[in-house]
């Protein structure tokens, strides 16, 4: 089974693309994280006084979005997972059966995975809705570490 397209350098590229574009295409969310306090406690009296008071939102800040408009914006994101994919279909520098067994074999198990939880999710709530782009960029990441882990530990 031969589905590497791209030679072993487009890895580096597929890498660069996917950092440059995930940072441009979730540079508004880092930012509102930094502004909200990410990592400041908020005692549940205080957030329960939120609730009850109906206060507003604090603003969200979208300067990226400002800055390159809602289309461009989107399009970053899809630039990156289209690095990520680039690096999934490059070679690797040691191309052999034993690597597209590896490769073949995390990605069953990344299906299965995929499937599993998506099914999970449709038990526990209907009324669930969430993006494609949440399964792609889950399916690609998990494959990725599956087939990194695969491929250190046999």
């Amino acid at each position: 089974m031969k589905t590497q397209i791209l030679p072993n350098w487009c890895k580096k590229l597929g890498l660069a693309l996917f950092i440059i574009f995930a940072i441009l295409g979730s540079g508004d969310s880092m930012i509102n994280g930094f502004v909200d306090g990410g990592n400041s406690y908020q005692p549940v009296e205080e957030q329960l006084q939120h609730i009850e008071h109906k206060l507003p939102p604090k603003s969200e800040v979208s300067v990226f979005e400002d800055y390159f408009g809602e289309k461009t914006y989107h399009y970053f994101q899809v630039f990156s997972f289209l690095g990520i994919l680039m690096y999934m279909l490059s070679k690797e520098k040691i191309e052999d059966d034993y690597i597209n067994t590896l490769r073949l074999e995390s990605y069953q198990f990344t299906v299965l995975f995929g499937i599993v939880i998506s099914i999970l999710l449709y038990a526990f709530s209907k009324q669930i809705t969430l993006n494609i782009d949440y399964f792609i960029q889950l399916f690609m990441y998990f494959y990725l570490i599956t087939f990194f882990i695969k491929k250190r530990i046999y």
